[in-house]
């Protein structure tokens, strides 16, 4: 801070300026009024000396021969030069000279005698009877006759040096006392300024440290005048500030951490469309390390074309969906105000609705296929129903085998709603296992000569290989018949003549595992995550002609989960599928009873 700017300096120089202002003003004063006075002094001396060398000299003497009185009158020792003049100026006594010739002396008092009037010069500078250069104050006064005309002039002078001297020295001491009182107003001014600076300093270093972020400070409170009150509430405006602080930081803290915990995205724009700040979601929704883009960068990645703007007018939020590799992500657009309400940004909201989205087409795909399914037979028995009505009835052999067909459609279509029924129960919860314990080389084999005469039908070899020791699962014997032979009969079903189809039992700690591996045509690598959806079929066309609902494999998973097991399928298309039903070692807790 330069010393000119600063109010201590500030305060300082007005203290020296009106000290200085006073003592000029004081001293000049004073001067004058010496001067004054020893002038008036000087004058009277000068007027007294004239009255006496008047009545002494002048009144009791002939003119013509008064210089020895005049000598005796006026002496050396009064420091006065007492001088007789005649009406024309000329000296005829003096008191400096004792004998002629004496001193001429021009001055403007003399010619003021001369005209009859009394008169003081002062100022005037001659010599003395030793030729030494002085400065004089004289006086000249004229005196009158009868007749009113001037008889003579009584001229009286003294040395002006004297009082000028001492005037010189009065302003001398005046100056001393002046440099001195200058001194002690600095120190003053200095104490004085420091006393009122010092805690302004202090208030400005803490105001300096609050703004850099330093609120816990405490200034010293000095005295209790408006200073000192001013410290005391910057000290409470200290403490406050340090406790909102503390609260603000911690609220941060707190959205800071839920902002970034939150499993929807969040991305904020200011109003000029600069990037403010985005969540750990935002970013790995869009598949970015980093959001550095600004707002029209943004819409002109993602293709968000649909009419969204910084500005978005009266409109609460505007929602957009948008994919963003093989994710689905919808974005809710929603401006904030300031407290004037105008627009200061925009905060997007980005939620993935991959799953939803998935659920959505795959109820969407479930509807059509149970439409689908039920359309077709419905469709055939309408169909021959109205040709009997037609006159089909008639000729028995055409009317049993049209009621043949009806009555397979029918079947097909009381299959379809018994599965559909199956799995709701199992959706509800409402199904009751039967758990008893199954002794599954003894089961498998059973079921393999069950399906044996199916296997040889078509050619296929169907083989089990009991496991070296029993194998005792707790479950419902009939469930778990119905998942064995639903993998079973898959196995033979999507296999061509000549397959293999073996069964074998393995264990680990947690699991007995039984595993149906065939060498059939296999499935697909993409149709393979989603042969456990209800109505997905690989081969379609295939499917519905060897009398499947699609339901299968859905009910099969369902029923191995309620037995706290699970599932899974291996395929490589070409070469066969691997079936394993994974049955816990421990018995499972019994769900819903069946409504």
């Amino acid at each position: 801070m330069k010393p000119l700017r600063s109010i201590k300096w500030k305060l300082i120089i007005m203290y020296l300026g009106l000290v200085l202002i006073v003592m000029i003003v004081s001293g000049s004063y004073i001067l004058l009024s010496l001067r004054n006075i020893e002038l008036e002094k000087s004058r009277w001396q000068l007027v007294a000396c004239a009255e006496k060398i008047d009545e002494q000299v002048v009144k009791v003497n002939d003119l013509k021969d008064i210089q020895d009185t005049l000598l005796k009158t006026v002496t050396n020792a009064m420091g006065i030069q007492g001088n007789i003049l005649d009406a024309k100026g000329n000296t005829i006594a003096s008191n400096t000279v004792l004998q002629k010739p004496y001193p001429v002396y021009t001055d403007q008092a003399i010619i003021a005698a001369m005209n009859g009037t009394a008169s003081f010069s002062s100022g005037k500078k001659s010599t003395d009877s030793f030729n030494l250069l002085k400065e004089w104050m004289s006086y000249a006064v004229p005196i009158l006759g009868e007749d009113g005309k001037v008889i003579c002039i009584i001229y009286t002078r003294l040395d002006a040096g004297d009082m000028r001297a001492s005037l010189d020295q009065t302003t001398k001491t005046i100056i001393i006392a002046v440099a001195i009182a200058l001194l002690l107003a600095v120190i003053m001014g200095y104490v004085f300024a420091q006393t009122l600076t010092g805690p302004i300093l202090a208030l400005t270093r803490g105001a300096k440290n609050m703004a850099e972020g330093n609120f816990e400070q405490s200034l010293k409170v000095r005295s209790s005048d408006e200073i000192g009150q001013l410290t005391s509430s910057f000290n409470y405006m200290a403490s406050e500030l340090t406790k909102n602080m503390s609260e603000i930081y911690q609220e941060k803290n707190r959205l800071e951490i839920l902002l970034h915990n939150m499993s929807d995205g969040v991305i904020s724009f200011n109003k000029d469309g600069e990037f403010m700040l985005a969540n750990t979601a935002a970013t790995e929704m869009l598949e970015v390390d980093k959001i550095d883009m600004d707002f029209s960068t943004f819409i002109r990645n993602y293709d968000i074309n649909s009419g969204v703007y910084l500005d978005v007018g009266t409109e609460p939020s505007k929602r957009v969906t948008f994919p963003v590799g093989k994710q689905f992500i919808s974005a809710t657009f929603t401006p904030y105000y300031s407290a004037a309400g105008q627009i200061e940004g925009l905060v997007v909201v980005l939620q993935d609705i991959t799953e939803q989205k998935k659920l959505d087409d795959m109820r969407k795909e479930f509807v059509a296929n149970v439409s689908h399914e039920l359309r077709t037979p419905l469709t055939t028995v309408k169909s021959y129903t109205e040709t009997l009505m037609d006159g089909a009835m008639d000729d028995k052999e055409i009317a049993m085998e049209f009621l043949g067909i009806i009555d397979s459609e029918a079947d097909r279509m009381a299959f379809l709603v018994r599965d559909l029924l199956q799995l709701s129960r199992f959706d509800n919860k409402q199904v009751l296992l039967d758990i008893t314990d199954i002794e599954m080389n003894e089961f498998l084999s059973l079921t393999v000569k069950q399906n044996k005469i199916h296997a040889e039908g078509k050619h296929q070899q169907l083989t089990f290989e009991p496991y070296k020791e029993d194998v005792v699962i707790h479950g419902d014997r009939d469930r778990v018949g119905q998942v064995v032979n639903n993998i079973v009969t898959n196995a033979m079903k999507y296999s061509l003549e000549q397959a293999t189809i073996k069964i074998y039992i393995t264990e680990d700690d947690i699991y007995y595992k039984i595993t149906v591996k065939d060498t059939g045509m296999g499935i697909a690598r993409e149709d393979l995550p989603r042969i456990f959806e209800r109505f997905y079929r690989v081969d379609k066309a295939r499917s519905r002609a060897m009398g499947g609902t699609g339901l299968g494999l859905a009910i099969a998973k369902e029923i191995m989960e309620s037995h706290g097991g699970k599932l899974t399928a291996e395929s490589e298309y070409g070469k066969g599928t691997t079936m394993t039903m994974w049955f816990p070692k421990k018995p499972p807790e019994p769900p819903c009873k069946e409504a």
